[in-house]
């Protein structure tokens, strides 16, 4: 077996020594680096699950700010993520990370 670090999460990976490249599923403990944000444009099915999303044309319009002083002079502040993104159009899901290994052409 061979150890090869993740470049993301800094994890060691045990791998055969023949192979070419290696799928790697970040579980450091840190939610920044383990999980990534995926656009939600409507209904999706993936590894994680599946969703619907019945607002696609009214999502990302929400303002924490309305109602307030600052909201009414037109300032805004979305929810985000841990990665900054809006948590409005986005969802987050489990991170796996391809690592090439051997110098292939990927």
């Amino acid at each position: 077996m061979t150890i090869t670090i993740c470049p993301r999460c800094q994890r060691r990976i045990l791998h055969d020594p023949n192979s070419d490249d290696v799928v790697h599923e970040c579980n450091s403990g840190n939610s920044v680096l383990d999980q990534e944000d995926v656009i939600v444009v409507g209904n999706w099915i993936d590894f994680t699950g599946s969703g619907t999303e019945n607002n696609a044309l009214t999502q990302g319009i929400e303002n924490t700010l309305e109602g307030t002083k600052a909201g009414i002079e037109g300032q805004r502040k979305q929810n985000t993520t841990d990665r900054g993104a809006r948590a409005s159009t986005h969802r987050q899901r489990q991170h796996f990370e391809f690592i090439q290994l051997q110098g292939g052409t990927c």
